[in-house]
């Protein structure tokens, strides 16, 4: 999975979807300012401690002027063509919304935009200054936290993620996020929705943590299987078609071997073996297979990507059984 820059807040509002990304993602970067930091809350902390999951990243001036000057050129489309743009924001009006102060209630910080945003939202009045920022409408916040996220990804050749699905018109007008994402993150809930036998918000913190780091690899190649049924998300293909896909892997294996034109009477007695045993794509086995059939396969490219592949599939077998077990 490409890396991901997380935005609008510091911080998952809910813990349902940092718990989620505990479990899932391999890593995300939220958009929190150095001097800023004491702000997240402990349990924030303690997975930025802990894991490997959360990256803070500390935007930088040139990353607040870019998306100071593109947030700027989009509130311009709106205040001359209201009524066509509100419903991006589902609002009939929604300059008129964004001209009540009583709406100013989200607060970016200084260090995310520079000061022509300031008095350009002052001058329009849409949103009043702070000692510490901006007060915005959320609705005006949100958009000018997927540019600052739009250019940071774009600088760090990553992709954006959000759990606000509030503002998914706008940010589906701005291509802001990869469709392939969101389909691959909404399958993998629904995956999760099927295999954890708890509900995510009754598991604790502390728990989530440990099993993460205990089954990091196999994360991994969960996501490494999630990559090679990707075309078919959103085809037809179901959550009970993935998990189905891990109950012959091993006889896979079997055909790979036999698919490079030699018949089971020409493999070594010690390959053929090993090659019936279940345990056989495990990386202690796979070196001593590929030396029992090498002369046979000239080098044995091929197969060996085979085996990796088998072996990735099996790890994700084993996450998958590690989730069920999961309380």
């Amino acid at each position: 999975m490409e890396p991901l820059i997380y935005y609008p807040t510091f911080e998952p509002p809910s813990d349902i979807w940092l718990k989620f990304s505990l479990l899932y993602f391999e890593n995300f970067k939220p958009i929190v300012p150095y001097n800023r930091r004491h702000l997240i809350s402990d349990d924030f902390r303690r997975i930025e401690n802990e894991t490997d999951l959360i990256t803070l990243y500390a935007p930088n001036y040139d990353d607040g002027y870019r998306a100071s000057l593109q947030a700027i050129e989009e509130v311009d489309k709106i205040l001359n063509n209201t009524y066509d743009r509100s419903p991006l924001f589902n609002h009939v009006n929604i300059l008129r919304s964004w001209r009540e102060p009583s709406n100013w209630n989200f607060l970016v910080y200084n260090e995310k935009f520079s000061d022509n945003w300031l008095y350009y939202c002052e001058h329009n009045n849409i949103g009043i200054r702070t000692n510490d920022g901006i007060l915005l409408p959320e609705e005006l916040a949100f958009m000018f936290m997927t540019y600052l996220a739009k250019e940071i990804a774009f600088r760090e050749s990553a992709a954006i993620i959000t759990d606000n699905n509030r503002f998914d018109n706008f940010t589906n007008y701005s291509r802001s996020t990869t469709p392939t994402i969101v389909k691959r993150t909404n399958f993998a809930k629904g995956l999760f929705n099927l295999i954890v036998p708890k509900n995510l918000a009754d598991i604790p913190f502390d728990r989530l943590i440990e099993f993460r780091n205990r089954n990091r690899n196999l994360i991994t190649s969960f996501n490494e299987e999630l990559d090679n049924v990707q075309n078919r998300i959103g085809e037809g293909y179901t959550h009970q078609d993935f998990i189905d896909r891990y109950n012959n892997i091993y006889s896979e294996f079997s055909s790979e071997i036999l698919l490079q034109g030699i018949g089971i009477a020409s493999i070594p007695l010690a390959a053929y073996i090993l090659i019936q045993n279940k345990q056989a794509t495990t990386p202690e086995y796979v070196k001593e297979i590929l030396g029992g059939l090498g002369v046979i396969l000239g080098g044995g490219y091929s197969l060996n990507k085979g085996l990796r592949d088998i072996r990735t599939r099996r790890y994700c077998k084993k996450y998958i059984t590690n989730l069920e077990r999961l309380r």
